[in-house]
């Protein structure tokens, strides 16, 4: 079964996205800034980051998740041109406003996991 890392601390943002994940056969596992990057396990092929929390809107983050080969996705509330251009140049593979992210997740999902 494919593992989807989120990088989220708002509950009701997490509990969404896992509850859609799961209905589409994923396993999700919570990750935070303590989460050691050569503990993933080859059965990840996704990372969320919720680029709200200042501790995820990280190049560093979002490179080494694209280093092991993970497809990352980040939202936030208003997706400013400056933070995607940057994190995009290091590997994130879409940038999505909050509002519209939920609601599109399994499109994405069939896009980028298919």
């Amino acid at each position: 079964m494919n593992k989807v890392l989120l990088f989220v601390k708002d509950f009701e943002l997490g509990t969404k996205i896992s509850s859609t994940l799961i209905d589409r056969g994923f396993q999700v596992e919570f990750s935070d800034e303590q989460t050691d990057p050569s503990k993933f396990t080859d059965d990840i092929k996704m990372a969320i980051v919720d680029m709200d929390e200042k501790i995820f809107l990280s190049v560093g983050l979002v490179s080494e998740l694209n280093r092991r080969g993970l497809k990352v996705i980040g939202t936030m509330e208003q997706v400013k041109n400056r933070n995607q251009t940057k994190l995009k140049s290091v590997g994130c593979d879409l940038m999505l406003p909050k509002k519209s992210f939920v609601k599109n997740l399994p499109n994405i999902i069939s896009e980028l996991i298919s």
